[in-house]
């Protein structure tokens, strides 16, 4: 029977990394041990084994030291969790099994590593063998086949004679194809800037007489910059419309007032495209809206503005004079 503190040493011809891996590896193999606290750097274990029938337990510290790159030292210390009193005095052998077990499956695990690298050491030496003589193999077939190079001329020069053909067919069919690509693309350009334009349509119904109401609008190219209160820009909108009594030339600024015109007192100087100014007279909104006129003699002013592509209409403005006002006006359909 041993008393108190048991030690024990021995030494491993591996490196300090690969023994403290394998005896991580061993310890908790071992009934009734585990790894308190392990630290790979210093070379530390701290190992519990539990209570057993000859004690209560006991404190097992691992220190591990590098005598050189391929030599590694265990020291092993496996000491009663209690001491002296209380059982500790006597441990039946524990102390020295515990040092054992571990020296002893550590042993058995790096044997194993030993065995498993040099086997796999042999296996890949003779995969590299056979891979060799696969090699040696296909380079003496292909010796074999090799033909020689005058035998193969002919072959590379209808190839490339062939080759030139196909290339010089491609490069006819594209500039074949061009001019009629180029006339497709042109005529497309054309309907699209035939359709383009700046009207924009709607229609809705009366609520109460189920009739139909069209109209048709369009806004101002430019901008004009009146005082305050009306500050910031304003433009205007051209509106065609008609709600079942004839058509109406309605026109509407963002921002500002007209000049009011009760009884067609006030008018308005217009411009088709390049032709005449003609004075077309307006009347104010009938709920007193400034922002709102209604040109007179809407049919003679539609009929030209149908076929005007260009528009211009200078009216007055509240504290502002006379300003003029642009539209695109063209590619209008109106058939009401």
């Amino acid at each position: 029977m041993a008393f108190l503190d048991h030690n024990g040493e021995s030494e491993f011809p591996l490196s300090k990394e690969l023994v403290y891996s394998a005896m991580c590896r061993a310890i908790p193999t071992i009934k009734g041990m585990k790894i308190e606290s392990a630290d790979k750097l210093q070379g530390r274990i701290m190992v519990k084994a539990g209570v057993s029938l000859f004690s209560w337990g006991e404190n097992i510290p691992i220190q591990l030291i590098s005598v050189n790159e391929n030599l590694t030292k265990v020291q092993i210390t496996s000491s009663p969790k209690t001491g002296i009193m209380f059982g500790g005095a006597f441990d039946m052998g524990k102390n020295r099994k515990n040092i054992e077990s571990i020296l002893s499956i550590t042993s058995h695990i790096l044997s194993s590593n030993d065995n498993n690298q040099t086997s796999k050491s042999n296996s890949i030496n003779q995969s590299n063998n056979v891979q060799s003589n696969q090699n040696l193999n296909f380079m003496e077939n292909q010796d074999k086949k090799q033909k020689p190079f005058y035998k193969k001329t002919w072959v590379i020069i209808v190839g490339v004679i062939i080759l030139l053909i196909i290339i010089a067919n491609l490069s006819g069919s594209k500039d074949s194809s061009t001019p009629a690509s180029t006339s497709t693309t042109s005529t497309e350009t054309a309907k699209a800037e035939e359709t383009k334009t700046n009207w924009q349509y709607s229609e809705d119904a009366d609520k109460m007489t189920n009739e139909k109401r069209y109209f048709a609008s369009c806004v101002s190219l430019n901008e004009i910059e009146f005082e305050f209160p009306y500050n910031g820009g304003s433009n205007f909108t051209m509106t065609i419309r008609n709600m079942g009594k004839g058509n109406e030339i309605v026109l509407q600024v963002s921002k500002g007032q007209f000049m009011p015109g009760i009884m067609s007192t006030e008018y308005c100087r217009v411009k088709f495209d390049d032709g005449e100014t003609a004075k077309f007279s307006y009347n104010s909104s009938a709920d007193g809206s400034g922002d709102v006129i209604f040109l007179d003699n809407s049919p003679k002013f539609l009929s030209k503005l149908k076929a005007a592509k260009k528009l211009m209409i200078e009216a007055p403005f509240f504290d502002a004079g006379r300003q003029v006002i642009n539209f695109d006006v063209a590619g209008l359909t109106w058939d009401k």
